[in-house]
């Protein structure tokens, strides 16, 4: 299929399509052009079990040797090698592979990618020290009152072989990802070549933006139609912390809505000049979906509504985490396995809230508004992000 050239007025570079695939974004490729004159192709990694996000998309470039960023789900090699010849790339030719952030949909192949191609394995320090760990497993949960209740609604309300299937559906992903060795570990600032890397954490602990000219390649950190879960604190269990790695890592600095939202601070600091090319939903619905800074602060946005409607559901007299989180969700947000998602995402609002001083917890978990003219979490945000 010829090229064809396709021009977006909101955005300078020229795309060219590669392939021309589904409207949900499935079999897509795309060569962009940065402002320097460099292409980078996108190309979308078909998952081999349906996914709401849709196919995670890929970035190949060159930065001293082609460097390929994120994979795509376990299984799923057998269709990056294909989408990949829509390129004319063949796996073999990578040179370095940059993931995101450890969540099995971008580092889903990587032991396969590796075996094929030899290339050099880059992710943020805190990817290699967590990678051998399961992730359900490294909190403290009784590091405060609202950890210690999230636990226990778990446990009461989540049947245990949710997240069991989900471990075995994908075993030999999680066993294989702990002994695969890291070359590079990257840190705020690390360049590659002329590519610089942005720490972004708050998603992920690992989350790295990785800016190659004026386009910033976000991973899960800011994406479109979508807004992405925020973690909530995290205090290491104590035997998580007795490794070498992980006992370097600053968990305050790493998980948490409060890092979130710096981190969204510092992509809108970039400026009106950069484009945002996701991992997910880059084509969807049938339109290509390129944004700027401004939908880093859309989910700025996002968030400090959440913060609103939590702060007046306290004030209204609901001062528990179940109560708070069926006011926010609807209910068939609430089914199984999402049922957590929610909670921890309610909790991970909370715990700004206390944190900047507009709410007490007590120890049995129940909040009441401090008074405050304006409520602190408003300056929390003006400062950190909107202003950047």
């Amino acid at each position: 299929m010829p090229e064809s050239l396709v021009i977006l007025p909101e955005f300078p570079q020229n795309i060219r399509v590669i392939n021309q695939g589904e409207p949900d974004g499935q079999d897509w490729a795309f060569k962009i052009t940065s402002s320097s004159g460099r292409d980078v192709f996108a190309v979308a990694i078909s998952p081999v079990n349906n996914s709401r996000t849709g196919p995670t998309w890929s970035y190949i470039f060159d930065a001293d040797g082609l460097t390929t960023v994120d994979l795509g789900t376990p299984n799923s090699f057998a269709n990056l090698e294909k989408a990949y010849s829509r390129t004319g790339i063949s796996v073999r030719e990578i040179d370095r592979l940059i993931i995101t952030h450890g969540h099995s949909d971008h580092d889903g192949t990587v032991p396969e990618f590796l075996s094929k191609s030899g290339a050099e394995f880059c992710a943020h320090e805190s990817y290699s020290a967590l990678k051998g760990f399961d992730q359900w497993d490294i909190q403290d949960r009784t590091s405060s009152p609202l950890q210690i209740e999230l636990e226990q609604l778990g446990r009461e309300k989540i049947e245990r072989n949710v997240y069991k299937e989900r471990y075995e559906l994908h075993e030999a992903y999680y066993e294989d990802r702990k002994t695969t060795s890291v070359d590079r570990n990257l840190v705020d600032g690390s360049t590659i070549s002329d590519a610089t890397i942005f720490s972004t954490p708050g998603h992920s602990p690992d989350q790295i933006c990785v800016q190659i000219d004026d386009l910033i390649l976000t991973g899960d950190h800011v994406l479109p139609e979508i807004t992405p879960h925020p973690t909530s604190k995290m205090l290491f269990r104590e035997d998580i912390k007795k490794s070498p790695l992980v006992e370097a890592l600053s968990e305050e600095h790493l998980y948490g809505l409060g890092t979130y939202i710096e981190s969204l601070g510092k992509v809108i600091a970039l400026g009106e000049e950069v484009r945002l090319l996701p991992a997910h939903r880059l084509f969807n619905k049938g339109q290509l979906n390129l944004c700027g800074v401004e939908r880093a602060s859309d989910i700025v946005l996002h968030h400090q509504r959440r913060l609103e409607r939590l702060y007046g559901h306290i004030g209204r007299g609901k001062s528990n985490l179940t109560d708070l989180t069926t006011s926010l969700f609807e209910r068939s947000k609430l089914l199984g396995g999402n049922l957590m998602a929610a909670l921890s995402e309610v909790v991970a609002h909370l715990e700004l809230l206390d944190d900047v001083g507009d709410i007490e917890i007590s120890n049995e978990g129940s909040m009441t508004l401090i008074d405050s003219e304006t409520p602190r979490y408003v300056d929390f945000i003006q400062n950190i992000a909107i202003d950047s």
